[in-house]
């Protein structure tokens, strides 16, 4: 199959946009089918944290490995093998007949998922002018939006009219029809070869990700000393990991970048901001089912909101930055995201929709303002031929703050859950355990507005 050049630029973005539409979809279907999960496969609450944890730890530990494999090998190869591998994690997925099967299914999805999220707008970037490559990007953001939109309605719809595994098997003909496009419209560029890939810093950083996750995961099963052996190895596993980078001819991660203060704030307040939203978007699934009894289907028509809001008013949100500048629009975007969280305290059972639809909807405007903003700091606090470079920190701090933050729901919740042998928990959350959770990301949200205020007005 040939491809004249304009065709095949075309082509190149639909199948971009096929890769990043499964990703976020599979990141936002999938919290739909938590609670399902845990009774189908009789589980408990840690077990469906790590059904999604497990897949984010793999994404976020992996994206800077794969944008220097793509160096080393091609862009072309990299992504294909992303997505035989995600469309593979899918199938394995859908027959898991344990949640330690699913969980690492899940593990295997988030591998293929980390080159896709990496390689996606290097090749866009690779296949379109100068003057066209905002419009190539701008369209793939809209689908961003579009998979966070349709992940909660598709995935209330088949859980409850085909079940859970439903949820995994809808992306194997999107798969397939992204590998086809993916060996006949990517060009066959091979690399030089002579990029160094770090795989030590690769390794050490996944160590401490990973280490880190199970830290926090322990400490609402209360203190005991492999509790502090996992927090003293993270810490390890982040010195060593800087020690590295420090003398590596190629290092994963240029720490010269962390002296820009434009940079650094920026990542942080993206850092909170996703682990707010991470959090919140764990519970309310439970909140919904488990307090106020609603069917999976009406659940994701009560979710989707604020992906439908991000996607009409997120251009908007950038417009107005580029008029006023970084922090405002920032700033104003983080306490509304912070303060809408903690609103949801407030809802008892016999909350009606109205409750939540315009709590959701809020939560989206303040999302709209944010992250255009924030993420026009990242990329312009550093020199234009870093912005690949650029690009992977912002996803990689999303990707983390994401990890952290499921974490923190899973481990506040397992504060107010009984104390049962191993093995025999079960998902039955309180409202005061979901509650909680609300008012911790108040402090979250504080630390986040701070940092957001107090970097500089703009990027230059």
């Amino acid at each position: 199959m040939v491809f004249p050049l304009m065709n095949r630029r075309r082509w190149v973005v639909l199948n971009i946009a096929i890769g990043i539409f499964m990703s976020t979809l599979d990141a936002s279907i999938v919290n739909i089918s938590l609670p399902t999960i845990v009774q189908s496969l009789n589980t408990h609450l840690t077990g469906a944290a790590w059904v999604v944890m497990g897949y984010l730890i793999i994404i976020t530990g992996c994206l800077l490995l794969m944008g220097r494999l793509s160096d080393l090998f091609g862009q072309r190869k990299i992504y294909l093998l992303g997505f035989l591998t995600f469309t593979l994690g899918s199938a394995l997925c859908g027959f898991s007949p344990t949640i330690c099967f699913l969980i690492g299914s899940r593990m295997l999805q988030g591998l293929g998922a980390s080159a896709l999220m990496a390689i996606g707008p290097g090749i866009l970037t690779s296949a379109f002018p100068e003057k066209e490559r905002g419009k190539a990007l701008g369209l793939t953001g809209s689908i961003v939006s579009a998979g966070f939109l349709t992940g909660p309605i598709l995935g209330g719809f088949l859980v409850e009219h085909l079940g859970w595994r439903s949820v995994f098997f809808v992306n194997l003909p999107v798969g397939v029809l992204g590998i086809y496009l993916s060996s006949k419209v990517l060009e066959r560029v091979e690399s030089s070869g002579k990029v160094q890939v770090d795989f030590r810093g690769g390794l050490l950083l996944f160590f401490f990700i990973t280490s880190l996750i199970l830290f926090l995961n322990r400490m609402g099963q209360g203190s005991d000393s492999l509790l502090w052996v996992w927090l003293l190895f993270s810490l390890f596993c982040l010195g060593l990991f800087i020690l590295v980078e420090l003398r590596s001819p190629s290092p994963l991660v240029d720490l010269n970048f962390f002296k820009k203060r434009l940079f650094v704030s920026s990542l942080g307040a993206s850092f909170f901001s996703f682990w707010m939203s991470a959090s919140h978007i764990f519970v309310i699934p439970f909140f919904l089912q488990n307090i106020l009894g609603y069917l999976p289907s009406k659940i994701g028509m009560l979710i989707f909101p604020i992906s439908l809001t991000v996607m009409v008013m997120a251009p908007l949100g950038g417009r107005f930055s580029d008029r006023v500048g970084v922090r405002i629009p920032a700033t104003v975007g983080l306490t509304i995201i912070s303060l809408t969280i903690f609103s949801f305290t407030f809802l008892k059972p016999g909350a009606d929709d109205l409750d939540i639809l315009w709590r959701q909807a809020v939560l989206g405007i303040g999302i709209s303002l944010f992250n255009p903003a924030n993420n026009s700091a990242i990329i312009g606090s550093l020199p234009r031929e870093k912005v690949g470079l650029a690009s992977s920190f912002l996803a990689l701090s999303r990707n983390l703050g994401m990890v952290i933050g499921i974490a923190f729901a899973e481990m506040v919740i397992a504060f107010r859950l009984p104390v049962v042998p191993l093995g025999q928990e079960k998902a039955v959350l309180s409202l005061e355990s979901i509650q909680n959770v609300w008012k911790f990301l108040l402090i979250i949200g504080l630390a986040g507005i701070l940092i957001s205020w107090t970097r500089e007005s703009k990027a230059h």
